[in-house]
């Protein structure tokens, strides 16, 4: 109980929890053993591959992580608009290393999941087409998608069609504030929409897409993110989330392999300290979680036949 309580105060220290009475913090401290327990059996099914343990959501119970971070997507889905490339991807690839990907951000106690992988996605994609890397504006697409509550919930192609309509503005310029306000139109426009597409699920032409046109946003069910921190999470610990119920938007920013293992490498929105700068990785070719259920990218190029010039590095 001495290391328990600890571990809780170091916890405390490190996030800047307080707490409005002995009675709430004592609570606190037995969802944080819990939770604690939850993480060393993932860890353990993980056999090596990845580490799980204390963070930043260590002290909400499973229903409080959902409400706070997660955002079912509603209604139904189109049919893919796209096929990617049939030509085979090469072994690896890292968005990344291109300097192609903003550093993670953090969308708060705000279910923006969803504006956050889609602007990425148009970050990511401006760069490779332009050389131009921006830090766009997520709060101006909540401001204006037109959404009842933009905090609960969307498809990330509602942030592609307020690209579209308006064109985004850099985050300086438009800061974000985690809760919807009213819509800004008068803003310098730096990156530009033309369209959107949903791309096939089949997770080999998924990863040559990513390699040949650059990252891709997905849906996923993020149940194993709450005490994730770093590694790969494995194929048998995807069989805890159900890939049927995706509750959170992010952006496949490229893919390799480790001790055989395949894996996605993917931008979280929950700030450069959680997990791996920001990041995660998860099995490839199981449909992990339902990670390559929902793909979705912009097209950011004036003519949708523009050759990309750059290469994704391995």
């Amino acid at each position: 109980m001495v290391e328990l309580t600890q571990l809780f105060q170091d916890f405390m220290s490190r996030f800047n929890r307080t707490y409005n009475s002995p009675e709430e913090q004592r609570r606190r401290l037995l969802i944080f053993r819990q939770n604690l327990a939850t993480a060393r059996a993932l860890e353990k099914a993980g056999q090596g591959m990845a580490r799980f343990g204390m963070t930043r959501f260590s002290d909400l119970t499973e229903e409080e992580f959902r409400a706070q971070l997660l955002s079912p997507m509603p209604g139904h889905a189109p049919r893919p608009s796209a096929l990617a490339p049939s030509k085979p991807a090469p072994p690896s690839c890292d968005w990344r290393k291109a300097g192609a990907v903003t550093p993670a951000k953090d969308q708060g106690q705000c279910g923006s999941c969803w504006a956050f992988a889609a602007v990425a996605n148009i970050e990511s994609l401006w760069f490779i087409r332009h050389q131009e890397l921006y830090n766009l504006s997520v709060q101006q697409v909540l401001d204006c998608s037109r959404l009842q509550v933009a905090c609960e919930g969307a498809f990330p192609w509602v942030a592609f069609t307020v690209a579209w309509m308006y064109g985004l503005t850099p985050e300086e310029e438009y800061p974000y504030t985690a809760c919807q306000n009213m819509c800004e139109e008068r803003h310098r426009a730096v990156a530009h929409v033309q369209a959107f597409q949903i791309l096939s699920s089949d997770e080999k032409r998924l990863a040559a897409h990513i390699a040949a046109q650059g990252p891709v946003t997905v849906g996923i069910n993020a149940k194993l993110l709450q005490f994730y921190k770093e590694g790969i999470i494995t194929k048998n610990m995807a069989c805890n989330c159900d890939p049927r119920e995706m509750n959170h938007a992010v952006l496949l920013v490229g893919y390799g392999l480790e001790k055989k293992t395949p894996y996605w490498i993917v931008k979280n929105s929950w700030g450069p300290e959680w997990g791996e700068e920001g990041s995660f990785r998860i099995y490839r070719g199981s449909n992990a979680c339902g990670i390559a259920s929902l793909p979705v990218t912009a097209t950011v190029a004036e003519d949708d036949s523009e050759e990309v010039l750059m290469s994704c590095p391995p």
